[in-house]
């Protein structure tokens, strides 16, 4: 009868925090409207196109392969409409946290798993993406799937069957068209298979069956990669000074003073383990090797290359960051100093979403912080000038100067307000209105808007801005 009541009990609270972290991802998932890249993903997963014609323009844009084929078909099944999509990742980014805690569980206990999932369901940049139409949340969940499949017990497991193995080829595949920095995961393990091998001159069948398939997939992603890609980001900065203070950390976790408590208790918990951790040589040395090699390969590319490195193409390194500290904590056998680190671990994290959106919207007026789509389109249709066009600035590299995307989602957005807005291009239209708006999003470029050639003959009449976007009303001159 106890056991059963502990079961219950362990059920319970992983129920409780699981519904939890889904509520603050699906409350107001819809409050904001789309980012430009956000109207990409919704362009390339239109149903109505075929699985080739999918494809072929997936490799042509963004190469979010696994993402965008799965958002398709989740627009095939529940309706393709903007409110729709955010869904998919609301999903996505529930099962992270079910899987996150099996993770922890295979590998360690239930104690620690539901204070890593509690960590997790908290966390606020994982809230962020999990209420964004991007393919981060998807790369996240790919990455504990794929370690799902590779470790039991903090070992690289012993028995891997042909169900197994077709499992380990598949996900690592999906992962890796996921985002292409999740590369970082198969070389990473490589790296930990490598070290084990020199520390104890002996790989299980096992380990060398994922090693040799790590390389494989790994070849056939690049391989793939490098043929299709037409362009890497201008606009991602060179890593400044400050960056080397908190590693991201402050994004990670909702500010600096935040992220730098989980930096601080990372670093003190690795390195009061460091001599178990090298013992051991479990995933909690993987995990080490993961982190080091996420962000040392990365800032090398960029100081040797051109920068790559932002916050959300590593959002998988808070599985490591995650599973370190609520594995490692209790270890410290001080009661006082472990709950002292759970406390200043959990409360900030949770009083911090007062000061965000998350709990803010409870007690205060909140604000968009992307594109206000649906308030341009009413203001539009207030002004009674319902045509509209859009500048694409040739140095866009994210659309390829390709309209399609914005005019695809603001068709699909306009009609919810009325019938009657009109898409023109005024590219190659061959009449154009006296009167009509150009809109120009400006969430992907730092340039000011500049009215294009073809519109010579015509004047700037009016100008608003709303958050990201600006509508120039463009009247016919006289002369």
């Amino acid at each position: 009868m106890k056991t059963f009541f502990k079961i219950e009990k362990k059920i319970f609270y992983l129920a409780i925090i699981i519904f939890f972290g889904s509520f603050l991802r699906g409350y107001n998932i819809n409050f904001n409207d789309f980012w430009s890249d956000e109207m990409v993903s919704f362009y390339l997963s239109n149903p109505d196109n075929s699985f080739i014609e999918s494809i072929k323009l997936i490799f042509k844009i963004n190469l979010m392969v696994t993402f965008e084929v799965i958002l398709k078909y989740f627009h095939l099944i529940f309706g393709y409409d903007i409110y729709v999509s955010r869904y998919l990742n609301l999903i996505l980014s529930t099962l992270s946290i079910l899987y996150f805690y099996k993770l922890i569980k295979n590998n360690s206990n239930n104690k620690i798993a539901i204070l890593g999932i509690l960590l997790l369901s908290l966390n606020i940049f994982h809230i962020r993406y999990a209420m964004e139409l991007r393919s981060y949340t998807l790369s996240f969940l790919m990455v504990i799937v794929f370690l799902n499949l590779i470790f039991k017990q903090g070992q690289i497991r012993k028995k891997i069957n042909f169900v197994r193995s077709l499992k380990i080829y598949t996900v690592s595949i999906l992962m890796l068209f996921s985002h292409a920095f999740t590369i970082l995961v198969p070389l990473s393990l490589n790296a930990f298979i490598f070290f084990k091998y020199i520390y104890k001159r002996n790989l299980e069948k096992s380990e060398w069956f994922i090693f040799i398939t790590n390389i494989i997939t790994s070849a056939i992603f690049l391989f793939i990669y490098i043929q299709n890609i037409t362009h890497t980001p201008s606009w991602i900065p060179q890593l400044k000074s400050s960056f080397y203070t908190n590693y991201f950390f402050s994004n990670f976790f909702g500010s600096r003073l935040i992220g730098g408590v989980y930096l601080i208790v990372l670093i003190y918990l690795c390195s009061a383990f460091i001599k178990k951790i090298f013992k051991e040589m479990n995933i909690n040395f993987f995990f080490l090797i993961l982190i080091f090699l996420t962000y040392s390969i990365t800032i090398l590319y960029g100081y040797l290359l051109e920068p790559i490195l932002i916050p959300r193409y590593i959002i998988f390194i808070l599985i490591p960051v995650l599973f370190l500290i609520s594995n490692l904590v209790f270890n410290i056998k001080s009661q006082i100093l472990k709950f002292t680190i759970l406390i200043i671990l959990i409360l900030p994290t949770f009083l911090n979403h007062f000061t965000e959106n998350t709990f803010k919207q409870f007690y205060t007026k909140i604000y968009p912080s992307k594109p206000e789509i649906k308030k341009m389109f009413l203001y539009m249709k207030k002004m009674n000038l319902l045509n509209y066009s859009f500048l694409i600035n040739d140095n866009n590299q994210l659309l390829l100067n390709n309209i399609d995307p914005y005019k695809n989602y603001s068709e699909k957005y306009s009609i919810k307000i009325s019938q009657n807005f009109k898409y023109i291009n005024y590219k190659n239209a061959k009449k154009l209105p006296e009167n009509f708006w150009l809109i120009y999003i400006t969430d992907v470029t730092n340039e000011k808007f500049k009215k294009p050639k073809q519109l010579e003959k015509y004047d700037v009449d009016d100008m608003k801005s709303f958050n990201h976007i600006e509508i120039y009303k463009i009247k016919k001159n006289e002369t």
